[in-house]
């Protein structure tokens, strides 16, 4: 298997603000723009995995509202545009429970993905349920947002198998079923019992190759009744089983014995090649001057053995690692990282989402696999003799 690279796309900003069907024609309105490489010259438009080619646009709309918020984006006082893209009986069908991705075009090069689900027709959970994985994020725009991640950074392709760890309600899960094939396995678990209960009623019922498996693991903040330690916990999936692993905001909370637990499963269930997209919070010397300013939203001031926390008593509500380290964690378990993107949760100028983002891939060399093949044993041996006293 060759090593995966996704083609990074130039660095832009943008949103869709409007995607309605009125009188056979689908209106996309929004606005983007690139840091450094001038206007938008076109877009790419797909729905449900075809490409549209039927449509008109209008580049270079007056954007005001643009220029106050980011005013070193490149035009951004000229980054709205609007599209109509006629459509067939067909077509309209189609679109109105598909996924629609836009690929801005800047002198050829592809921008960041604009994606947005137009008449979804999967629920939503109530508020005490989002609750659970904050209050303040929404639901939907975290689940788009990072699937344009799993797509441009991660590389990730429809027929691919997914590991969500640590999947909660299936906020992940609620964009990716719009883009995963019938033919793809995607396998969530978490620790929190109504959060799976409630995904397999309103996901699994309706996307049957989507699985969610709780998990009953000790967390003190988000399980302290558990009775599994994380660091004793197999993952339930035979080895070398998926092509794609994600976490979002689950590393932020773990502690660093189960982090490198954790990054052992992860080599173990992910096939050669295999690549995970994790969030993290990096703690490095920019992140550092932020905090000691007062700007972070996560103060990692108290140092717990190797990671970082922001409550000496309840380390678990933000967890952040010393940057070099984790790196080191992740190469010494036979993983070439791929793509590292610094996050505003300590509030830098440039990011690209709030927490840090790392994509990294399984080596899929020989000489790779045999430097793991000792760990493999041990790990065999661990499991058997867990299973034993069970």
């Amino acid at each position: 298997m060759k090593t995966i690279k996704p083609t990074e796309p130039i660095q832009t900003r943008g949103n869709l603000d409007k995607v309605v069907i009125e009188n056979d024609v689908l209106h996309l309105a929004g606005w983007v723009a690139s840091v450094d490489a001038g206007p938008v010259e076109g877009f790419k438009i797909v729905c449900a995995g075809k490409e549209l080619t039927e449509f008109v646009m209008a580049l270079g709309l007056d954007s005001p509202d643009v220029e106050e918020m980011f005013p070193n984006l490149d035009c951004s006082e000229k980054a709205r545009f609007h599209i109509n893209v006629f459509l067939n009986e067909q077509q309209q069908e189609q679109v109105r429970n598909s996924l629609i991705v836009l690929t801005p075009l800047f002198e050829g090069r592809k921008g960041c993905l604009l994606l947005d689900l137009l008449e979804p027709s999967l629920p939503l959970p109530d508020s005490d349920l989002r609750g659970f994985i904050g209050a303040n994020v929404n639901f939907t725009d975290a689940a788009i947002e990072f699937l344009g991640y799993f797509l441009q950074k991660g590389g990730l392709k429809p027929t691919e198998n997914v590991l969500d760890i640590g999947c909660g309600a299936g906020r992940m899960a609620y964009a990716l079923a719009y883009y995963l094939a019938p033919t793809a396995r995607y396998e969530g678990f978490d620790i929190a019992q109504p959060l799976i209960e409630w995904a397999r009623q309103n996901i699994t019922a309706r996307f049957p190759n989507f699985n969610f498996r709780q998990v009953d693991i000790y967390n003190k903040l988000y399980n302290p009744d558990g009775t599994l330690q994380a660091t004793e916990f197999a993952f339930p999936y035979e080895d070398e089983t998926f092509d794609f692993a994600l976490l979002t905001s689950v590393f932020t909370h773990l502690p660093s014995e189960e982090v490198r637990h954790y990054l052992d499963e992860i080599e173990r269930v992910l096939k050669p090649g295999g690549r995970c997209l994790c969030t993290v919070l990096l703690h490095n010397e920019e992140s550092q001057k932020l905090m000691e300013a007062g700007k972070s939203t996560a103060n990692l001031v108290y140092q717990i053995d190797d990671y970082f926390a922001t409550s000496p008593d309840v380390p678990e509500r933000f967890i952040g690692f010393q940057e070099d380290l984790l790196m080191k964690w992740i190469c010494d378990r036979g993983f070439t990282l791929q793509g590292k993107y610094y996050g505003d949760w300590c509030r830098r100028t440039e990011f690209t989402s709030h927490q840090d983002i790392l994509v990294f891939q399984k080596d899929c060399s020989f000489v790779s696999r045999m430097r793991m093949f000792p760990k493999k044993i041990y790990r065999m041996f661990q499991s058997r003799n867990m299973n034993e006293k069970a």
